[in-house]
């Protein structure tokens, strides 16, 4: 007996497979609730595993399939639009979802064609209908009909800022932001491909043993038992073990928060801000911006073999409830639930002048750690930048009137723009209350292998700006202040 099909040759209905369902759920969540894929994606692939057996293989696929689909976004898109004869604007937010898995695994992955459109237009008819369905097939069908020769031509038509922006799925805001910080730092305008493509690849997942807690080998030691997968020790941070694949949550010592995940970047920040040579009484540190700890934990672990006890603070309620969590092995802190930019002063227990040491790890732009949230990237706006640079010149200005004279003041953003950075600390420079550090001999002493910066001249020269396509960290900036 013959098999029902419609018109564009698919019977009248199939389910898709789990895999794709699992990466729609996951981009629908994304768009809707504004969700980030790393928190979402273990819930959706544990609630399909409560309905039916998913594979290891399965699981391989719904993870790239989603998180290559985010990753991707810009360039399957500018691919989609070209198919349409509609704006994407104007598509329906789930029939862009499910364009842009139907175009990730026709240009990226290895799904023949057929399965890769079928499977698609699968998916459509169960969560939407038939109409948007032969639509996708009809955009789907136009992609393989292009060519990927024809999006080559058309690709090289465009001026380099928006041919790049395109070809490695970035506002082409971002790409300009990232072209001048590189600049600024010593390095060469041509690398922006290179970190580009590196924003694009997963990061190794990163561990810290906290000194006093856990020792590096150890935990080299439970990774190998509990993971069974290839480990390494850090190049940037003493403390730091990479995985290359794996669960960290298996890991004793993560569980019992005795190690954590943790950047190197992030790392090198706090034993920076506790490794500076500070002359006369140092007992008194902060963390103005604690949230949600882990600089704060290697910061008090470290400080508390010398003596010190360290102050974090944290603005959001939610937020100062995790840094408690995370320092709960820690007796030399204190958490305080404050807005960093009034904390202390007046009749506060903390009065201004009194810190040895700050570290203010500033709310930032977030531009560099877009390969850990590759969604992010099209969720901030330039505009975005004004405010978040207002807040950081007040939590500068307020940790500096905090630190007493011939302390140090440590100012850290995960963002390499320009306006967050250098101009920052050449503001506060100007002001004469500051005089700017050299941490390279710093970090010299620090990291076991030599950081492959470049040669650069006036704030560069003596900050560092850390680069995943030169250290394989987030985009880490590193400024420290001596309080005249």
């Amino acid at each position: 007996m013959a098999t029902h099909r419609y018109s564009d040759g698919y019977r009248s209905f199939r389910e898709a497979d789990a895999p794709r369902q699992i990466a729609y759920e996951v981009l629908r969540l994304v768009r809707e609730d504004d969700a980030y894929a790393n928190l979402v994606l273990p819930k959706v692939l544990k609630e399909f595993e409560h309905r039916e057996h998913i594979d290891q293989r399965d699981r391989a696929f719904a993870v790239e399939l989603t998180y290559g689909s985010l990753r991707e976004q810009g360039f399957l898109d500018w691919v989609i639009a070209r198919n349409s004869s509609r704006p994407l604007a104007q598509i329906e937010g789930a029939i862009v979802d499910i364009l842009r898995l139907g175009t990730y695994q026709l240009l990226r992955m290895r799904v023949p064609d057929h399965a890769a459109v079928s499977q698609t237009v699968d998916l459509a008819r169960q969560y939407l209908s038939a109409g948007p369905a032969k639509f996708i097939n009809a955009i789907l069908r136009s992609i393989i009909r292009e060519g990927d020769d024809a999006r080559r031509e058309a690709l090289d038509a465009c001026d380099e800022t928006e041919r790049l922006a395109i070809e490695y799925s970035h506002p082409q805001w971002m790409v300009e932001e990232y072209t001048k910080a590189l600049v600024a730092n010593g390095c060469e305008a041509s690398e922006i491909r290179e970190l580009l493509a590196a924003n694009n690849r997963a990061p190794y997942v990163s561990l810290v043993a906290r000194p006093g807690l856990i020792d590096v080998d150890d935990l080299a030691d439970q990774c190998g038992e509990y993971l069974h997968t290839r480990i390494a020790d850090g190049e940037v941070s003493p403390y730091a073990i990479l995985l290359e694949s794996g669960d960290p949550a298996r890991i004793p010592a993560i569980r019992q928060r005795r190690a954590a995940v943790q950047d190197e970047g992030s790392q090198l920040a706090a034993i920076v801000t506790a490794s500076i040579p500070v002359e006369g009484s140092d007992a008194q540190w902060l963390d103005l911006c604690a949230g949600p700890g882990g600089k704060a934990a290697l910061v008090a672990a470290l400080g508390g073999a010398r003596g010190a006890y360290l102050i974090a603070n944290e603005i959001h309620p939610h937020r100062a409830r995790l840094v408690e969590r995370t320092l709960e092995h820690l007796d030399n802190t204190e958490v305080v639930c404050a807005d960093g930019t009034q904390f202390g002063g007046d009749a506060s227990r903390w009065q201004l002048g009194s810190f040895d040491r700050v570290i203010i790890d500033a709310p930032c732009s977030g531009l560099g750690s877009m390969r850990r949230r590759p969604e992010s990237r099209w969720r901030r706006q330039p505009e975005d930048l004004e405010q978040l640079v207002t807040i950081q010149e007040q939590l500068l200005d307020r940790g500096i009137a905090l630190t007493r004279s011939g302390g140090v003041i440590v100012y850290v953003t995960c963002s390499p723009v320009i306006a967050e950075t250098h101009e920052q600390i050449s503001r506060v420079l100007s002001g004469g209350q500051v005089e700017l550090i050299n941490l390279a001999p710093v970090a010299a002493q620090i990291t076991p292998r030599p950081l492959d910066l470049p040669q650069s001249q006036g704030i560069a020269a003596s900050t560092l700006q850390l680069w995943e396509h030169r250290n394989e960290t987030d985009l880490m900036f590193i400024a420290a202040l001596r309080k005249l």
